[in-house]
Protein backbone atom coordinates (compact mmCIF):
# COMPACT_ATOMS: atom_id res chain seq x y z
CA UNK A 1 0.00 0.00 0.00
CA UNK A 2 1.39 3.38 -0.86
CA UNK A 3 2.30 5.89 1.77
CA UNK A 4 -0.23 8.48 0.49
CA UNK A 5 -3.19 6.09 0.75
CA UNK A 6 -2.13 5.03 4.25
CA UNK A 7 -1.88 8.71 5.30
CA UNK A 8 -5.33 9.43 3.84
CA UNK A 9 -6.88 6.48 5.71
CA UNK A 10 -5.28 7.54 9.01
CA UNK A 11 -6.44 11.13 8.47
CA UNK A 12 -9.99 9.97 7.72
CA UNK A 13 -10.05 7.78 10.85
CA UNK A 14 -8.72 10.67 12.95
CA UNK A 15 -11.45 12.99 11.63
CA UNK A 16 -14.06 10.35 12.37
CA UNK A 17 -12.71 9.87 15.91
CA UNK A 18 -12.81 13.63 16.57
CA UNK A 19 -16.36 13.95 15.23
CA UNK A 20 -17.86 11.32 17.57
CA UNK A 21 -17.97 13.67 20.62
CA UNK A 22 -19.76 16.25 18.47
CA UNK A 23 -22.51 13.69 17.82
CA UNK A 24 -22.90 12.91 21.54
CA UNK A 25 -25.88 14.27 23.42
CA UNK A 26 -25.50 17.07 25.97
CA UNK A 27 -26.29 14.91 28.99
CA UNK A 28 -28.80 16.06 31.57
CA UNK A 29 -29.93 19.46 32.78
CA UNK A 30 -31.94 20.48 35.81
CA UNK A 31 -34.82 22.93 35.36
CA UNK A 32 -36.45 24.48 38.42
CA UNK A 33 -40.19 25.17 38.61
CA UNK A 34 -39.35 28.56 40.13
CA UNK A 35 -36.71 30.06 42.41
CA UNK A 36 -37.08 32.72 45.07
CA UNK A 37 -35.68 36.16 44.28
CA UNK A 38 -34.23 36.50 47.79
CA UNK A 39 -32.76 33.76 49.97
CA UNK A 40 -32.85 34.23 53.75
CA UNK A 41 -30.92 32.28 56.38
CA UNK A 42 -33.08 29.92 58.41
CA UNK A 43 -35.93 29.98 55.86
CA UNK A 44 -37.00 26.63 54.37
CA UNK A 45 -37.73 26.62 50.64
CA UNK A 46 -39.45 23.75 48.81
CA UNK A 47 -37.74 23.69 45.42
CA UNK A 48 -39.39 21.67 42.69
CA UNK A 49 -37.19 20.67 39.77
CA UNK A 50 -37.12 18.35 36.78
CA UNK A 51 -34.08 16.51 35.49
CA UNK A 52 -34.20 16.37 31.71
CA UNK A 53 -32.03 14.09 29.62
CA UNK A 54 -30.66 15.95 26.59
CA UNK A 55 -32.60 18.95 27.91
CA UNK A 56 -35.89 17.48 26.67
CA UNK A 57 -36.93 14.09 28.04
CA UNK A 58 -37.61 13.73 31.80
CA UNK A 59 -35.04 11.49 33.48
CA UNK A 60 -35.80 9.36 36.52
CA UNK A 61 -32.57 9.44 38.50
CA UNK A 62 -31.59 6.65 40.85
CA UNK A 63 -30.74 9.38 43.38
CA UNK A 64 -30.80 13.14 43.32
CA UNK A 65 -29.85 15.78 45.83
CA UNK A 66 -28.89 19.41 46.01
CA UNK A 67 -25.49 20.06 47.55
CA UNK A 68 -24.50 23.49 48.87
CA UNK A 69 -21.04 24.50 50.07
CA UNK A 70 -19.78 27.70 51.59
CA UNK A 71 -17.16 29.39 49.45
CA UNK A 72 -14.48 28.62 52.04
CA UNK A 73 -15.51 24.94 51.90
CA UNK A 74 -16.06 24.63 55.65
CA UNK A 75 -19.78 23.84 55.48
CA UNK A 76 -21.31 21.17 53.25
CA UNK A 77 -25.11 20.80 53.11
CA UNK A 78 -27.00 17.97 51.41
CA UNK A 79 -30.72 18.24 50.59
CA UNK A 80 -32.19 15.02 49.13
CA UNK A 81 -34.63 15.28 46.26
CA UNK A 82 -37.86 13.32 46.65
CA UNK A 83 -39.79 12.10 43.59
CA UNK A 84 -42.96 14.14 43.19
CA UNK A 85 -45.67 13.64 40.60
CA UNK A 86 -44.48 13.56 37.00
CA UNK A 87 -41.54 11.35 35.95
CA UNK A 88 -38.22 13.08 36.54
CA UNK A 89 -39.76 15.70 38.87
CA UNK A 90 -38.36 16.09 42.38
CA UNK A 91 -38.76 18.37 45.40
CA UNK A 92 -36.00 19.24 47.85
CA UNK A 93 -36.42 21.15 51.11
CA UNK A 94 -33.62 23.75 51.17
CA UNK A 95 -32.53 25.66 54.28
CA UNK A 96 -29.34 27.71 54.45
CA UNK A 97 -28.36 28.10 58.11
CA UNK A 98 -26.09 31.12 57.73
CA UNK A 99 -25.64 34.35 55.82
CA UNK A 100 -23.04 34.30 53.05
CA UNK A 101 -22.26 33.15 49.56
CA UNK A 102 -22.97 29.52 48.77
CA UNK A 103 -22.00 27.41 45.76
CA UNK A 104 -24.60 24.79 44.86
CA UNK A 105 -25.21 21.97 42.42
CA UNK A 106 -27.71 19.20 41.69
CA UNK A 107 -26.69 15.56 41.69
CA UNK A 108 -28.57 14.11 38.69
CA UNK A 109 -28.25 10.41 39.45
CA UNK A 110 -25.17 8.23 39.21
CA UNK A 111 -24.95 8.34 35.41
CA UNK A 112 -24.90 12.08 34.64
CA UNK A 113 -22.48 14.70 35.89
CA UNK A 114 -23.68 17.10 38.61
CA UNK A 115 -25.46 20.19 37.28
CA UNK A 116 -23.63 23.29 38.53
CA UNK A 117 -25.97 26.08 39.65
CA UNK A 118 -23.28 28.65 40.44
CA UNK A 119 -23.43 30.77 43.57
CA UNK A 120 -26.19 32.47 45.54
CA UNK A 121 -26.09 35.07 48.29
CA UNK A 122 -28.03 34.29 51.44
CA UNK A 123 -29.40 37.30 53.30
CA UNK A 124 -29.99 37.63 57.06
CA UNK A 125 -32.97 35.83 58.57
CA UNK A 126 -36.39 37.45 58.31
CA UNK A 127 -37.73 38.99 61.53
CA UNK A 128 -39.89 36.67 63.58
CA UNK A 129 -43.57 37.44 64.09
CA UNK A 130 -43.30 37.59 67.89
CA UNK A 131 -41.54 41.00 68.03
CA UNK A 132 -42.86 44.52 67.89
CA UNK A 133 -45.55 45.37 65.39
CA UNK A 134 -44.25 46.87 62.18
CA UNK A 135 -45.06 50.51 61.60
CA UNK A 136 -47.88 51.27 59.19
CA UNK A 137 -46.81 52.24 55.69
CA UNK A 138 -47.07 55.91 54.77
CA UNK A 139 -49.85 55.19 52.30
CA UNK A 140 -52.13 54.00 55.14
CA UNK A 141 -52.08 57.50 56.63
CA UNK A 142 -53.74 58.84 53.47
CA UNK A 143 -56.28 56.03 53.12
CA UNK A 144 -58.94 57.99 55.06
CA UNK A 145 -58.44 61.05 52.86
CA UNK A 146 -59.20 59.27 49.58
CA UNK A 147 -63.01 59.83 49.68
CA UNK A 148 -62.49 63.53 50.40
CA UNK A 149 -59.97 63.83 47.57
CA UNK A 150 -62.43 62.17 45.20
CA UNK A 151 -65.27 64.50 46.27
CA UNK A 152 -62.97 67.50 45.82
CA UNK A 153 -62.01 66.37 42.32
CA UNK A 154 -65.70 66.04 41.36
CA UNK A 155 -66.46 69.51 42.75
CA UNK A 156 -63.57 71.06 40.80
CA UNK A 157 -64.72 69.30 37.61
CA UNK A 158 -68.27 70.65 38.06
CA UNK A 159 -67.00 74.21 38.64
CA UNK A 160 -64.79 74.05 35.54
CA UNK A 161 -67.66 72.67 33.44
CA UNK A 162 -69.97 75.46 34.66
CA UNK A 163 -67.47 78.22 33.84
CA UNK A 164 -66.81 76.68 30.43
CA UNK A 165 -70.55 76.66 29.70
CA UNK A 166 -70.81 80.35 30.67
CA UNK A 167 -67.99 81.24 28.30
CA UNK A 168 -69.68 79.43 25.46
CA UNK A 169 -72.97 81.27 26.14
CA UNK A 170 -71.25 84.68 26.10
CA UNK A 171 -69.58 84.05 22.76
CA UNK A 172 -72.78 82.83 21.11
Amino acid sequence: MSRGILTAIIAALALLAFSVPALAKEGAVTKFDSLPTDWHAGQTYALGYTIKMDGVEPYQADRTEIIANTIDGKTNLVFPGVADGAPGHYVAQINFPAVGTWHWKVIQGSYFAPFDLGTISVLPALPTSGGTAPSAPLTDAFAGAIPFLGAGAVAIALILARTQRRRLMRTA
